[in-house]
């Protein structure tokens, strides 16, 4: 998926095209980018395909990639995210064929500049630091660094429109889950994350996004009290940093927007199986304690 950014993206397509796997299809879905990167891409890549879209769909726009019928395996990468070797589509492969009940599975991310694991893009139920290595089940999905069973979306409907972005890789982990499917976590699959380090002021978006995202995913998802438990000491800690980043406003108008969005979510609302609920929460208790994820928030913001 890509929205400008093309020198970022002509490294990705520079390790994809290079891929060790035969009848590999590559598909750029272009977010209506406006300068010329469609036209690049058909020029300088002519083997790629492209769905250039009339606007910028957020991140629904992946869900172009899962409507082919003839392909068994979709993998999802953002504009700034690049294989780390050849061997990795080969490796995605034989990882689905270890778990046959995956629906999807999570790549390791690291960053170009660390030369190590990107912490922010690591929001598993586990340490980082004793589980990098380890495969393990999850309920976080790397949307910009994962991987399908294409016909998993002939049950589960793909990424949720109305996210638009942040927290659409919880809220489609919990649809699959709920459906029977497995997440995993495999390292074997290493991306490398041309993520900004030097960025000293988190922009507003996470702080807006991300919280009236959490109030739509507990109305689509959750009991009443689940979804308050779900969502209400994420909500604390968004509102606690927005106001330290000085993006208090931009908070509040996420929990109202979120609020005021129940009648549209209705329609929509399919509460999580009892059996997924404590899946979730026996994944939960391996998680660090709150002490920690906060002070590793308090040393640098991270979502």
């Amino acid at each position: 998926m890509n929205y400008r950014r093309r020198d970022a993206l002509a490294r990705v397509l520079q390790e994809a095209t290079c891929q060790e796997y035969p009848h590999l299809r590559i598909l750029v879905i272009d977010n209506n980018s406006g300068d010329g990167t469609v036209e690049w891409i058909r020029e300088q890549y002519p083997s790629v395909e492209v769905a250039a879209l009339s606007e910028n769909f957020g991140t629904v726009a992946r869900n172009h990639g899962f409507t082919p019928r003839d392909v068994d395996i979709v993998v999802t990468l953002d504009n700034d995210v690049y294989f780390d070797s050849p061997q990795e589509v080969a490796r995605i492969v034989k990882a689905f064929e270890r778990h046959p009940q995956a629906a999807c599975i999570a790549f390791r991310v690291y960053h170009p500049e660390l030369g190590a694991l990107h912490a922010r893009d690591w929001c598993h139920p586990r340490s980082w630091e004793t589980s990098e290595h380890l495969e393990f089940p999850t309920y976080f999905i790397t949307e910009g660094a994962s991987a399908f069973r294409r016909s998993v979306f002939d049950s589960v409907d793909p990424y949720w429109q109305l996210l638009f972005i942040g927290n659409e890789g919880y809220d489609l982990a919990l649809r699959l889950m709920d459906a029977g499917y497995e997440i995993w976590y495999i390292p074997d699959v290493k991306v490398w994350h041309m993520a900004a380090l030097d960025e000293t002021r988190p922009n507003w978006r996470p702080f807006y996004y991300n919280t009236r995202n959490l109030i739509l995913i507990a109305y689509r998802n959750f009991p009443f009290l689940g979804g308050v438990l779900m969502a209400g000491p994420r909500i604390g800690v968004l509102g606690f940093y927005a106001l330290r980043h000085h993006h208090f406003r931009r908070f509040l108008s996420g929990i109202w927007d979120g609020l005021r969005s129940y009648s549209v979510v209705l329609p929509l609302r399919r509460r999580l199986k009892n059996s997924t609920l404590n899946e979730v929460a026996a994944m939960r208790k391996q998680m660090p304690s709150f002490f920690k994820r906060f002070l590793r928030h308090w040393k640098k913001l991270e979502f």
